[in-house]
């Protein structure tokens, strides 16, 4: 372009210092040699003090480079912007210094004639800095190949600008695009965090609203008629599976696809990688949560006369199909009426259980029994996992102190209390663990 300074070797020796003859004008030659060598010295010196600033953050680089590049050119004017759609979440979007080292935030706080330049060089699509017929000097902030922004310096006299003064500038311009950069993956990151921690908040909130709702469902089947508490209960139950299912877990999984995509793009990022990673983690805890309400949520209830807990009981193979686990009910002894309340709560202790070993216990076989005895009701759950009841019992003595931690093991004790019932932990005949329930028949109104 007209009046374009442009070039991307680094400036030689001989135009640093300008000797290129011993003519009998040596004394003027040295005086611009010495002249030359001390605006060299001063040029890295701004170099330096601008690489100085880079651990400081994105703004007080940008700082520095906009004060290094008035000094070094001697410019009123200094301006450094960031295009529209460039880096939209790096910070500062624009920079700039007046005559009187006044800062200045953004395009309309500049006077025309420098607003004008400063629109020109966004718009450019140079990569090579250059200075226009004005006098302005121009240096592209770019990135991958590509302009996202420009340093501008101008309103002042019209004098050119060396290469070795260009040279200076795109070192310092660089400089301030890889930290603008870092400020933008950095600031995305941080979005997507807070983002993936609000979602499993949300659904930390959902979970607890629906296990409220399920227990005043449970109180009201006690005083509903028989038939509007199969409409009411049943409708509002599968209604909340739905939504939890088709709104809450798609965003939460969204949420972690999202942040797994973004972790091989900032590996080389170890903080933002690691943040990535616990977000990852966050989301995986969420769904696993909301797959407990969602099962808890579709055991259909029971109200016809002789369904009882043997037929609940059936449906749990169905609720907790999973490849590679064979889970079998057995009923022994006579059926004996209970409470819907109290039939209700072993479901939901079993159904506890069977999740539990679903989950954690990796085992191949299960086995859910039911015995009526004389004087007492045995519901069991036992496997040929991996799991230790000791284990257990201890996370159930601890599970008050650890923060929601083993909030299924605590739920389990605290219905058998509500009912009347103990809880014990021992080692199966498979092999793995036996979740035993015992109720004494008159307690439970048998």
């Amino acid at each position: 372009m007209p009046g374009t300074v442009t070039g991307t070797a680094p400036p030689g020796i001989s135009e640093l210092t300008g000797l290129r003859s011993s003519k009998p004008s040596w004394y003027a030659e040295y005086r611009h040699t010495a002249d030359s060598l001390h605006r060299a010295l001063g040029s890295l010196e701004h170099i330096a003090r601008v690489l100085s600033a880079t651990g400081q953050g994105a703004r007080a680089l940008c700082r520095a480079v906009v004060d290094a590049c008035a000094e070094h050119l001697g410019a009123p004017w200094v301006v450094l912007a960031l295009r529209e759609a460039a880096l939209p979440l790096a910070r500062p979007r624009l920079l700039g210094r007046g005559p009187d080292g006044t800062p200045v935030g953004d395009l309309p706080g500049l006077p025309g004639d420098v607003r004008r330049p400063v629109a020109e060089a966004l718009a450019a699509a140079a990569v090579e800095p250059w200075q226009t017929g004005d006098g302005a000097v121009v240096v592209p902030l770019v990135v991958d190949g590509e302009p996202v922004g420009a340093l501008v310096a101008c309103g002042g006299p019209q004098q050119p600008a060396s290469p070795a003064d260009l040279a200076i500038l795109r070192v310092v311009g660089n400089q301030s695009a890889v930290a603008l950069l870092s400020d933008h993956l950095l600031a995305g990151s941080e979005a997507l965090r807070r983002q993936t921690e609000q979602l499993y908040a949300e659904a930390e909130r959902r979970a607890q609203d629906l296990a409220d709702r399920h227990r005043e469902l449970a109180e009201a089947e006690l005083r509903l008629d028989v038939a509007a508490r199969r409409e009411a209960v049943d409708a509002e139950r599968h209604r909340i599976a739905r939504e939890l299912h088709d709104s809450v877990a798609q965003h939460v999984l969204s949420a972690g696809m999202t942040i797994e995509w973004c972790r091989p793009e900032v590996a080389h990022h170890a903080e933002v990688h690691a943040r990535l990673g616990h977000a990852k983690a966050l989301t995986r805890e969420a769904v696993e949560r909301l797959r407990v309400a969602i099962h808890a949520l579709s055991a259909e209830p029971h109200d016809e006369p002789g369904q009882g807990l043997p037929v609940l009981l059936g449906r749990l193979p169905d609720v907790h199909a999973v490849p590679g686990l064979a889970v079998a009910v057995r009923v022994e002894g006579r059926p004996r009426s209970l409470p819907a309340d109290v039939e209700h709560s072993l479901f939901q202790i079993a159904s506890e259980a069977l999740f539990n070993t679903v989950r954690h216990a990796a085992a191949t076989r299960c086995t859910v029994r039911l015995a009526y005895r004389a004087a007492e009701l045995r519901l069991s759950v036992a496997d040929d996992g991996r799991g230790d009841p000791e284990v257990l019992r201890r996370m159930l003595r601890t599970a008050g102190r650890d923060r929601g931690q083993h909030r299924g093991l605590a739920n389990m004790a605290s219905r058998c209390r509500d009912v009347g019932a103990t809880l014990r932990f021992g080692r199966a005949r498979l092999g793995g663990v036996r979740v035993e329930v015992r109720l004494p028949l008159e307690a439970g109104g048998g």
